[in-house]
């Protein structure tokens, strides 16, 4: 190219400029003053030269590594020309870099295979390194440059941007190819040809690959198909494989299927305890011996309660066992932080709080006191009737203070109050108060001594001392019991025994954690967490001085060491491919070993197959997070849904996962069904008998079941307890009557990853062993385990899906509807395809609806027999006593309708008024001025009123 000179004007140098001419070549820009020549080169110009126009000249602006020349005074016409010359040769001679560093990004996605994140940012990071050097022009000048070197420039900036749509284009480009291509392995891998979406997760690889099933869409024949994909494709050798699955019987038949299928013997099929196990091995260089106490319960559970019996003979121990009894008998809990007197009741029988004397209290609190004056030598009644006077009438039973002194003649009441006179904020505060002033006033007007406790003293920590103080200035003597007295009161009481069982529990559970136990005891946001891990360490150092007396180590300490092993370098893994079954059920513990495995070796990836509607094992320490959440712990995830199951029919699958994802925090997916029919496949069978006999139900909807069935059509009886189940001799019976069916019996969770033609579940009632179940786990383990979802009952909705899912082709449900599980009811009040008509049902079941307790507002009202008659009563008794009249026709329970109560029966359907101000019933009554509807509460203070009701259209009882 020949060389072209650009020369200021006369006007120049009069005004002082220094640059005469500016000398156009290949090699750069050579300017030309009285000093000299100056030559730059095209790399020392951060861009081309630009021109900005005047009135009559121009000016050029050369950038020169962060200096800008200003050169002016410049014709018009010639700067045009050179100015198109030197953008052509600048950006002609930063497209030989260009050119060469997409040469370079071409090479290297030649090698390969699918683009992951890791493989994107390492291209990007190389395409705006080599950008620095290369400049590329802004994209407004695209239109001044050869198409070639625009389309150089556009991909180097797809890079740097890490533009999605590039990204994606190349990545479905691949994928497509090497589904087409490795059809033939797809197609026989297994017995039945992967679905589309099996054949996407085999194929797609990126650093972290989540594949979320559904039960029954074959999450090991994707982990199967993926496996035979990785050898057939060369991407990885055998040994280069790892795949993890949870239970010793599941990695040998993922082993079996393997080599079946694959016809491979050298991929690694490992539990995670095998993993462990292999890798302490590999470094420390002998297999780690497993103690018996990690794989025997009962044994495991014996060694804890024995060393605990011999610290119970050490005196500094045993006054700590004491104190902490003193205060933690019994897993505490604030009354004020439940919404209903109904859960903090659930709360108290599900803990089943009883005094050492063996008395039902109604609280927490009114527990420690009767327990602390047991302890003191004094003698109390608990709720006995008050002596000084007669209290009862017609609407009132006799007065009962709290404890009684008889030895004192002096009565204690405890009183559910804050510092600020507040009630618990299910409690009405006015009407509490009013039963306060009444008491108070009652012992002062009849000379009985009255001492008060209140709820903000236990709050504040003081409540026990507060009352010794109490009492004291009454004139109460204290003769306390000895501490062995008390520890055989204890024992008797089985209180030991149950915390030697705790003990164990909270033992696995600390190993498990990975916490220290200085750890712990900072973590503990509760007294009674720190209180028993003191109590905790002499048991700790006792095993920890057990396993290695044996040379011996745990489950817990095999995943752990294996995590440093693998942390540290000592471990090398050989694995370039990690594939993890059941993922929804891990823990952090094995989610930190899988990470770690990943991080250790560079360019491996992970792919983790899981059903987060399926986690139902948070009790052993499993975490759903870790599948909800898994790009946020993982990095960069490719997720896939598996969305065809050939387990169940439509019809079971829509109503399944309908129920299931009434909680937003389950992962949204569509599931459809290889089986499709037209009717209703989950029945509800309403039980006609009013008590925990299933036995004839289960019979009948065995009878429906050989109608249809082929011999040998399997048939689940699952139930949420195993005392739920059948003895042995009952289910031998059943299986005589019906000897064409293969019946078994399981609970919800053992039942998971089976299936059956048809399902029946029993137990579906509301209460402490009902579903959902209302156990309380013990705050000790609560505070190790996995933080709990917001969503309420989430855990036993999902395990309620497991439940159901597990039918082929019908699922069967046995409630009673005067006392229904919640989920029954939500099934019936949401709509959800429920077939209603395929068993006779009485009009009590028809027309049941569960009343629910207004006073402790988790109750069930169920119908009963008293010294009167009959009434509805709350199921919560004897914490929660309401109770409500039942037809005064006819006795039969009667259903809220409005602002009516309506007798259920269809033959009777008498009616009664709600009152609109508490929500009792309205009673016609008389009086001198007539009659009038009054409310059965007013003894309670109610005092609503009305002269006239038109009533329903219906008979009227007036």
């Amino acid at each position: 190219m020949d060389k072209l000179t650009l020369r200021s004007s006369f006007i120049a140098t009069l005004f002082g400029q220094k640059i005469q001419a500016i000398e156009l070549s290949n090699k750069g820009l050579d300017l030309k003053s009285k000093e000299g020549l100056q030559h730059l080169t095209w790399d020392q110009l951060l861009n081309a030269p630009e021109c900005h126009a005047g009135l009559f000249f121009n000016t050029l602006l050369i950038d020169v590594e962060g200096k800008t020349e200003r050169i002016g005074w410049l014709s018009k016409a010639e700067t045009a020309v050179f100015k198109q010359r030197a953008f052509q040769q600048y950006y002609a001679f930063h497209s030989v870099r260009v050119t060469q560093a997409a040469h370079k990004i071409d090479a290297q996605l030649s090698k390969l295979n699918y683009l992951r994140s890791s493989h994107i940012d390492q291209i990007s990071r190389f395409a705006s390194n080599a950008v620095k050097k290369a400049r590329l022009p802004d994209k407004r000048l695209y239109a001044a440059l050869p198409d070639e070197l625009v389309a150089l420039y556009e991909k180097l900036n797809n890079w740097i941007e890490k533009n999605p749509t590039f990204i994606d284009a190349l990545r479905s480009k691949y994928v497509s190819e090497q589904i087409l291509k490795y059809k033939a392995v797809f197609d026989r891998v297994e017995s039945n040809p992967l679905t589309e979406k099996q054949r996407l997760a085999c194929v797609i690889d990126e650093d972290n690959n989540l594949v979320l099933a559904g039960a029954g869409t074959g999450k090991t024949s994707t982990m199967i198909g993926r496996t035979a994909y990785l050898l057939e494709s060369q991407q990885a050798k055998g040994h280069e494989i790892l795949l993890l699955a949870y239970g010793n019987k599941a990695a040998e038949e993922m082993r079996e299927r393997i080599k079946d299928k694959l016809n491979a013997s050298t991929i690694d099929v490992f539990t995670f305890h095998a993993l462990g196990q292999k890798i302490i091995a590999h470094v420390e260089g002998e297999k780690p011996s497993i103690s018996p106490l990690a794989t025997d319960e009962q044994s495991f559970k014996y060694h804890v309660n024995q060393w605990f019996q011999e610290l119970l003979n050490v005196s500094s121990y045993k006054e700590l066992v004491l104190h902490y009894f003193e205060q933690y008998l019994f897993p505490e809990a604030n009354p004020f932080e439940f919404s209903t007197p109904g859960e903090y009741y659930e709360y108290i029988r599900a803990n089943e709080i009883r005094t050492l004397q063996g008395e039902q209290v109604k609280s927490f609190e009114e527990c420690l006191i009767a327990n602390w004056l047991y302890a003191m030598g004094v003698e109390y009644c608990y709720e006995s009737a008050y002596l000084a006077a007669n209290t009862k009438t017609q609407d009132f039973r006799q007065y009962k203070p709290d404890f009684y002194l008889p030895e004192y003649d002096i009565y204690i009441e405890h009183f559910g109050i804050n510092r600020k006179g507040e009630t618990a904020p299910y409690v009405d505060n006015e009407t509490y108060w009013n039963g306060i002033t009444w008491k108070r006033d009652l012992h002062e007007s009849h000379l009985t001594t009255l001492v008060e406790t209140y709820h903000y003293e236990q709050s504040e920590g003081n409540l026990l001392a507060n009352l010794e103080a109490k009492i004291a200035e009454k004139g109460v003597k204290f003769n306390p019991k000895p501490a062995n007295t008390m520890l055989d009161k204890l024992t008797e009481f089985g209180a030991i025994a149950r915390f030697a069982a705790l003990l164990s529990d909270f033992l696995r559970q600390y190993k498990n954690s990975s916490l220290s136990l200085e750890q712990l005891k900072q973590s503990a946001k509760k007294p009674q967490l720190a209180a028993a891990a003191t109590l905790l360490e002499p048991i700790i150092s006792r095993y920890e001085n057990y396993l290695i007396e044996r040379n011996e180590i745990d489950f817990e300490d095999m995943i752990n060491k294996a995590i440093a092993y693998v942390n540290d370098g000592r471990f090398k893994s050989p694995w370039k491919f990690i594939l993890v079954d059941e993922f929804q059920d891990i823990s952090f513990s094995r989610a930190t070993l899988v990470k770690g495995l990943r991080d250790c070796k560079k360019n491996t990836s992970v792919f983790c197959v899981g059903d987060d509607w399926q986690a139902i094992y948070r009790f052993t320490g499993s975490d759903v997070s870790l599948t909800t959440h898994f790009d946020a712990i993982f990095g960069p995830t490719k997720k896939t849904s598996l969305d065809k199951t050939f387990r169940f029919n439509n019809k079971i699958g829509d109503l399944a996962s309908k129920f299931v994802m009434q909680n937003p925090a389950q992962v949204k997916k569509v599931i459809h069904s290889h089986t499709q029919v037209d009717q209703p496949a989950v029945s509800l069978m309403r039980k006609t008998i009013n008590n925990d006999d299933y036995f004839g139900h289960v019979i009948a909807a065995l009878a429906k079941i050989a109608e249809v069935a082929q011999p040998q059509t399997t048939v689940y009886i699952l139930a949420r307890y195993h005392f739920k189940l059948f003895e042995p001799a009952e289910l031998r019976q059943i299986k005589l009557l019906h000897p064409t069916l293969d019946i078994a019996q399981l609970t919800f969770h053992a039942s998971k990853g089976k299936e059956a033609d048809f399902v029946i579940l029993l137990g579906l009632d509301n209460g402490k062993n009902g579903f959902p179940s209302k156990k309380l786990t013990h705050p000790l383990i609560e505070a190790l385990l996995p933080k709990a979802e917001d969503y309420p009952e989430a855990e036993e909705r999902r395990l309620f899906y497991v439940a159901i899912t597990r039918a082929k082709h019908r699922c069967y449900l046995i409630a009673d509807m005067t006392r229904a599980s919640p989920f029954v009811k939500e099934l019936l009040k949401g709509q959800y395809e429920l077939a209603l008509n395929e068993f006779d049902v009485d009009d009590g079941q028809l027309n049941a609806k569960g009343r629910q307790c207004t006073v402790c507002k988790s109750g069930t009202l169920v119908k009963r027999e008293g010294a009167h008659g009959a009434f509805m009563g709350c199921n919560n008794y004897p914490y929660c006593d309401n109770t409500e009249r039942t037809c005064p026709r006819c006795s039969s329970p009667m259903n809220n309708a409005g602002e009516y109560r309506i007798c259920a029966k269809p033959t009777c359907r008498w009616w009664m008024p709600i009152c609109p101000d508490c929500n009792g019933s309205l009673l016609l009554r008389e009086s001198k001025y007539g009659q009038f509807w009054g409310c059965e509460n007013y003894r309670n203070g109610c005092t609503h009123k009305q002269k006239y009701i038109e009533g329903p259209s219906i008979e009227n009882p007036a």
